[in-house]
């Protein structure tokens, strides 16, 4: 039977164990399902991520140390966060009030690996936007050391984020609306909105523009091409890959603006358990889609998978397996008629 906890601000029913499940069974098996498999294929696809990007020529250039920031940063959901996330809409608030430390550091470390992939996703699409738009300073801006120390600045970042947690700002814990060790974004009302506006709404806006005008600019420069013989030309794989990076970032802001709008609206925590629930676990899919973006978007990673599960030899093996049937085929006619004669 739920409970309600009570608060001089709200109202807020918590779950006990497996008392989710028995008030919406349907509700909530569907969430835990559809975790459960964005946990299982996050993780994996994660990991094939860091193993093309590992085993691919020229692994450490530029672009390649942000695309392993994002999945490692995105490891951590789909490999912890995400199967917790289910532990809690199993075992309810009861489990996680028994292992409070837990819970923080489960919620704290998903604060720093959101931050880190929307920096990352950021920095990569402004990486695309100088290499085509403003060629002439990319090497000066982006060198190998410069793109590890804007990484390593983005877990600065998220760490000053939950280490403001210590003096009395902000905070982490178990959301009884959500059902998972998230940011309490209503510890301090004021410090959650600068959180969406600063670290969600601003880098949105910024790679929106970017992507943008970078559209522009390619536009501008194909016109050139048609009308003059001489003109420069753009480099496709530039274009490729700004593409695809352009999905992610398409992606994650359909996943997480809901959530950076939640975060802002529910001033008095009187939104539905089931909004709440619902937002948040969308927000979490994102770290589980970026391999499928890979792998549709860009052909070279495509080829890279099908080598790892031999995915084209297949034709090679169907002509061995007819060689054999045939040859078979063969032995059998030749003893038939060898006995028939």
């Amino acid at each position: 039977m739920n409970t309600t906890l009570n608060t001089s601000r709200y109202v807020t029913k918590y779950f006990g164990k497996y008392e989710f499940i028995q008030e919406s069974p349907g509700f909530a098996i569907t969430s835990i399902a559809l975790q459960t498999i964005a946990s299982l294929v996050g993780t994996f696809g994660n990991a094939l991520i860091l193993i093309i990007t590992a085993r691919s020529k020229g692994t450490m250039t530029v672009q390649s140390i942000f695309i392993i920031n994002i999945a490692i940063s995105d490891m951590y959901v789909t490999l912890v966060a995400d199967p917790m996330s289910v532990v809690g809409k199993v075992e309810g608030r009861l489990f996680f009030m028994q292992y409070p430390i837990l819970c923080d550091i489960i919620g704290k470390m998903c604060t720093i690996s959101c931050i880190v992939s929307l920096g990352s996703i950021t920095f990569l699409s402004f990486n695309r936007y100088i290499l085509i738009c403003h060629n002439s300073y990319y090497e000066k801006i982006f060198s190998r050391r410069s793109c590890i120390i804007m990484c390593l600045s983005l877990y600065v970042v998220g760490m000053i984020m939950v280490l403001l947690n210590y003096a009395g700002i902000g905070g982490h814990g178990f959301d009884d609306k959500s059902l998972e060790c998230i940011w309490d974004r209503m510890a301090t009302y004021s410090y959650t909105v600068v959180f969406s506006v600063c670290l969600v709404w601003i880098p949105l806006i910024v790679v929106g523009i970017s992507y943008f005008k970078l559209f522009l600019f390619v536009r501008h420069k194909r016109k050139q091409v048609t009308s003059r013989a001489n003109a420069p030309i753009i480099d496709n794989k530039s274009l490729r890959l700004a593409k695809t990076i352009f999905i992610v970032y398409a992606v994650f802001s359909i996943c997480w603006i809901p959530f950076a709008i939640l975060l802002v609206a529910d001033v008095n925590d009187t939104f539905s358990h089931e909004v709440h629930l619902c937002i948040t676990v969308f927000a979490h899919f994102h770290p589980s889609i970026n391999f499928f973006i890979y792998y549709f978007s860009n052909e070279k990673f495509k080829t890279e998978v099908h080598k790892i599960f031999k995915i084209g030899d297949k034709e090679v093996i169907q002509q061995l397996n007819d060689q054999v049937s045939l040859s078979v085929v063969t032995r059998v006619n030749m003893k038939s008629s060898s006995s028939n004669g």
